[in-house]
């Protein structure tokens, strides 16, 4: 399951953020993706840790890639 699948993204949401089409398992380690659908943007690396820490997505899916 993709990132944008999973926090059900609006496709207009998913289709401008980096993370897809190819990085959408793996969305934590792609800087500028539009998380909490399109809410924030994480512009930085600092910025996804401390986000991506928190995420359902991550907790979820992290350890298994």
């Amino acid at each position: 399951m993709n990132c944008w699948e999973f926090m059900n993204c609006p496709k207009d949401i998913f289709n401008n953020c980096p993370a897809y089409p190819a990085k959408g398992l793996k969305c934590w380690k792609v800087t500028g993706t539009k998380c909490a659908q399109g809410k924030y943007v994480m512009a930085t690396l600092d910025e996804k840790v401390l986000y991506c820490r928190q995420c359902n997505f991550y907790k979820n899916y992290a350890e298994k890639y």
